[in-house]
C-alpha cells in the first residue's frame, strides 16, 4: 500500500469486537485505520490518546477503526487515512499521534469535493 494507492477491502473485528467491513464505509465516509501488532496494545496509552479522538474523527464524516487483524500491506503497527472513495492519503508506521489523524481527516474533509471522485 502506498500514499496515492486505494485501501483494499478488508472485513476485520475492531477491538470493541464489532465486524466492520469496508464495502460499508467505502464512498460513503473517509477512513482512519489503525492496525495494533497484538492484542496486549489495546491496553497502551498512545491507543487509548487514538480511541479518545473517535468523536472528533467523525465530525470531519470519517470512520475509525482500530483493529488487531493483519490488513494487506499495511504496518503493524501502523495507520492509514484515506477518502471516502479509498485513496490512502497518508501512511504511518506505528502508533499514531492523534492530533496528526485530526490534521489528515481535516484535509481530506476540505479537499475540493468538486474534483474528488472525478477520475474514477
Amino acid at each position: 500500500m502506498e500514499q496515492g494507492g486505494q485501501v483494499p477491502h478488508f472485513d476485520v473485528v475492531d477491538i470493541t469486537g464489532r465486524r466492520v467491513a469496508y464495502a460499508d464505509i467505502w464512498q460513503r465516509q473517509h477512513l482512519v485505520l489503525v492496525t495494533l501488532d497484538d492484542a496486549g496494545g489495546v491496553a497502551r496509552p498512545d491507543v487509548a490518546a487514538v480511541v479518545a479522538r473517535a468523536p472528533d474523527i467523525r465530525r470531519h464524516d470519517a470512520v475509525l477503526v482500530v483493529t488487531t487483524e493483519p490488513i494487506a500491506d499495511l504496518p503493524r503497527p501502523g495507520a492509514i487515512v484515506a477518502d471516502r472513495w479509498g485513496e490512502v492519503q497518508t501512511i504511518i508506521s506505528g502508533i499514531p499521534d492523534p492530533n496528526e489523524l485530526i490534521d489528515w481527516v481535516e484535509y481530506v474533509q476540505h479537499r475540493c469535493p468538486e474534483s474528488e471522485g472525478e477520475a474514477r
